[in-house]
Parts: structure tokens; C-alpha cells; sequence
């Protein structure tokens, strides 16, 4: 504990905290140097080096070499200051430094809080003074812009080692504010708080550093569980099932169809009731698209036009009857038209030859079983074929009744 140092280091993005969070870490330094059962007397001495650390404090100052070692020999001789009114009242026998960190955050403290520079120069002076009770150092530094960082390091060698220290006291620059060991009395704070209008060195610190709820303060939204919230969606829906029913739509389009001026029921209703009649269908219901609803019944004095029956479908067997009997009654009435012959299954292939012969330009001869009428001589393709097909030895295939046949 002889050869230490504590660092308390603070955070300026929450300037309202700053008192708390001080009086936190010197109260548990407080406790854990009890817990350490340190003789009396070995305490006292640790605490006669914080009181002589804190009253050889001397400026430094650009002289030669040789004046310092002459200044040197005649503080030798001199005898050390008494300590200054307010300072070390709580001195826990270890040097202490409070470092405030994040200083860049002054800037957004202006825009979001409000701040302005006699909040600073109020959290200047509130800082300075409990430090002052403690015997503690004050730096302001900020990592991110890398501001008084390697000042902390040089400042904790020279009070380690008691090495020169270049650097002067600063309490101008709001953000690169340093307060060594020593230095800092009650006269030098005082003169911060003559400027003070808004801000009374009576009132708490946390009265007067108080952030705003609205914008400091994040809400947090907290989402409703699955189950409360379709828990309350049914009730929601048996309530609706209470106060309408599916009836009420019939009851409006009855009242259109007869011309009623009744005014329809809210959007809300009719959703409602649209819901209940798909919950309250019959399982024989077929199933309705929800772009065509149901017509509504026909009022007296509208004529409904009678449905079309649909033809029934015939078979194979039925349509080639069909297709005969509307063959013969062409030829009855027109008697020049050749005779046509149902077709049998062994007919088929007569009949696909036969009418490649009929398809040729000759004019046809008079119907088999009719009166002869003077007929021209069959053109020569047919007769040519007749003839190719009984010397191949096929069958000649036997002529469909009221087709034209070759002559021998």
C-alpha cells in the first residue's frame, strides 16, 4: 500500500451520476483498507505521505540546471507548508486520482440536454471540491480524441518516481482540465463559482444535473406473449358472436331487394357476420368463393327464365345411327342424291377404297336399283386400279350400295 496509487475514473456521457459514482468507489476504498487490518501506527505513516505529497507540491518552471540544484539545497532547509483549509478531511493513507473520461461527449450534451457552459463550469467546480476533501488529483481525458491520455501516464511516473513533471495546472480548457495533487485550494475554486446564474452552491448536485426522461431515457417497447394475446383475441371474437348474428345479412338484402331505404350495417358488423355464417355453415353446404355471394330469392312479379336442358350424350354406336338416319332422310327428299349404305365391319376397307374412286373427276352413273340413265364411260384411273388389284390376286372389294361401280 506504500508504493500505490488509486484511479477512480468516471464517465462524462452521464453527468448526473458523476456525485454518485464518486462517493461509491472512495466509500469502498474506505472499506477495503479496513478489511486489511493495518497496524495503527503503519497507517498513520501512509497517511503522512499522502499530507507531505500534497504539501511539496511546487509548479515547475523553465530555469537552468544549475538554479534548479541551487533551489533544491535551500528547500532542503525550508519547512514544508501546513496543509489548506478544506483539503485531505477524508485521507485514506493512499494518493488518489479521479479521472474523467469521455469528454468529447460535451457536444452532445449541448444538443440532446440542453447544456451549456455553466453546467461544465458548475461540474468543474462540484468535482474540484470533493477531490479537494479526498487530497485527489482531477484530469479530464478522452481516449477517443486521445486528449491528456500520456499526461495520466507522466503523471503517475513522477509520483511513483518522483520524476519532472512539464506540464502546468489547467483549468481554462473546459475539456482538458488537470488538477495535480497539491495544487487546487479553496480560493482557486471559488473563483469558478462567481460566474454561477443558473446554479446555487447550496442545492444538491442532483438536483441541479438532472437529465430530461424524455430524450435521455430510451423506451423500451416489451412485446404481449402469444398466448395472453390470442386469449383476449377470442374474447374479442365471442363478444362479436354476442352482439351479431348471421341473419343480419339476409335481413339487408331482402330490404334492397323490396327497396327499402334502411341503412346498411357498419363495416365491423358485416365482417362480423360474414365470419359467423362460414363458422355456423352446414357440413352439406358445398363451398362459395367470397367474390359471388348468394343471389337473392326472386320477388313476386319477376319473371325467372326457364333453364336450358343440357343434350344428352350419345355413344359411338348411337351417333352413327343418328348420322344414318339424317343420310336417308336427305335422300328421300332429294331423290337424285345417291343411296348410302350403313356401314359394317367388314365393309370398312371397301369403303375407304371406294371413296378414293368417287373423289376422282369422272361424273357418277345412276344409283344400283334405279332407272338406267345414259352414263358416260368411267374415266381410266379407276378401271387401271381395278385391274392392279386382280393381278396383285387380292379380293376385289365389294362395292357400297349407292356408290358408283366400274364398268366391265
Amino acid at each position: 500500500m506504500n508504493n500505490s496509487m488509486v484511479v477512480i475514473v468516471l464517465s462524462l456521457d452521464k453527468p448526473w451520476n458523476l456525485e454518485e459514482e464518486l462517493l461509491y468507489w472512495t466509500s469502498l476504498l474506505e472499506e477495503h483498507i479496513k478489511t486489511l487490518q493495518i497496524d495503527e501506527r503503519d497507517l498513520a505513516k501512509m497517511r503522512q505521505n499522502v499530507v507531505d505529497l500534497f504539501s511539496s507540491y511546487k509548479s515547475p518552471e523553465n530555469k537552468d540546471e544549475k538554479e534548479e540544484e541551487k533551489k533544491n539545497k535551500e528547500e532542503e532547509d525550508e519547512v514544508i507548508l501546513p496543509v489548506p483549509e478544506g483539503a485531505l478531511v477524508n485521507n485514506l493513507g493512499i494518493p488518489i486520482m479521479v479521472v474523467l473520461s469521455k469528454v468529447d461527449c460535451m457536444s452532445v450534451l449541448q444538443k440532446e440536454n440542453d447544456f451549456s457552459e455553466e453546467h461544465f463550469e458548475y461540474i468543474q467546480w462540484h468535482l474540484r471540491k470533493s477531490c479537494l476533501s479526498f487530497g485527489a488529483g482531477l484530469l479530464y481525458c478522452s481516449p477517443r480524441e486521445n486528449s491528456n491520455t500520456r499526461l495520466l501516464l507522466d503523471y503517475m511516473s513522477h509520483v511513483f518516481y518522483n520524476l519532472k513533471l512539464k506540464t502546468e495546472p489547467q483549468v481554462i480548457d473546459r475539456d482538458a482540465i488537470f488538477v495535480p495533487i497539491g495544487w487546487d485550494n479553496l480560493s482557486k475554486i471559488s473563483l469558478v463559482s462567481e460566474g454561477f446564474v443558473q446554479f446555487s452552491q447550496l442545492k444538491p448536485f442532483a438536483e441541479q444535473i438532472a437529465p430530461l426522461p424524455d430524450i435521455r431515457q430510451k423506451r423500451v417497447m416489451k412485446g404481449e406473449d402469444d398466448q395472453l394475446f390470442l386469449t383476449r383475441m377470442q374474447a374479442v371474437l365471442v363478444e362479436k358472436q354476442k352482439s351479431g348474428s348471421p341473419a343480419t345479412t339476409h335481413k339487408v338484402l331482402e330490404g334492397e331487394a323490396k327497396g327499402s331505404t334502411k341503412t346498411p350495417p357498419p363495416a365491423d358488423g358485416v365482417l362480423a357476420n360474414f365470419f359467423n355464417s362460414l363458422l355456423t355453415k352446414k357440413p352439406g353446404s358445398g363451398p362459395t368463393s367470397p367474390n359471388h355471394s348468394p343471389s337473392p330469392p326472386p320477388t313476386q312479379g319477376t319473371l325467372v327464365p326457364p333453364k336450358k336442358a343440357l343434350a344428352p350424350q350419345l355413344s359411338a354406336p348411337q351417333q352413327r345411327e343418328e348420322h344414318e338416319k339424317k343420310a336417308l332422310a336427305s335422300t328421300r327428299s332429294n331423290p337424285e342424291a345417291p343411296e348410302e349404305k350403313p356401314e359394317t365391319q367388314k365393309d370398312k376397307p371397301a369403303a375407304v377404297k371406294t371413296t378414293k374412286l368417287a373423289a376422282a373427276p369422272a361424273a357418277a352413273p345412276a344409283a344400283v336399283g334405279r332407272e338406267k340413265s345414259p352414263t358416260k364411260t368411267p374415266s381410266k384411273m379407276p378401271v387401271k386400279k381395278a385391274g392392279a388389284a386382280a393381278a396383285t390376286g387380292m379380293k376385289k372389294p365389294a362395292p357400297k350400295r349407292g356408290l358408283p361401280q366400274p364398268r366391265k
